[in-house]
């Protein structure tokens, strides 16, 4: 069975090429403006970034003072383990498990 066909073969062809035109216009757009919008983003992130590092800075006060605290805290460990240390040897107590020494 046949169907009738309500549209000449050109005018067919011609509405079929200028929807597929219309299609690819449309792809290519929207692949531009999600090409840009990404782009847009990844340079908006990038700059916030280096502008939080720019502004968050330490100044030469400040990082001598963190150093000081660095020390202070690394001599007092130091200080704590001599102390420790010293303490198991004369309380003869072994330097791992802190238990005391058996004799047998």
């Amino acid at each position: 069975m046949d169907f009738p066909k309500l549209i000449d073969y050109s005018t067919r062809n011609y509405l079929f090429q200028t929807l597929n035109h219309c299609h690819e216009y449309r792809v290519n757009l929207y692949y531009y403006a999600l090409n840009i919008g990404v782009f847009a983003l990844f340079v908006l992130i990038v700059s916030a970034i280096l502008y939080h590092c720019y502004k968050n800075k330490l100044t030469d006060y400040e990082r001598e003072q963190r150093n000081l605290r660095d020390q202070d805290y690394i001599l007092s460990k130091i200080r704590f383990y001599q102390v420790q240390s010293k303490a198991n040897s004369e309380g003869k107590m072994t330097g791992i498990t802190n238990l005391p020494f058996t004799e047998s």
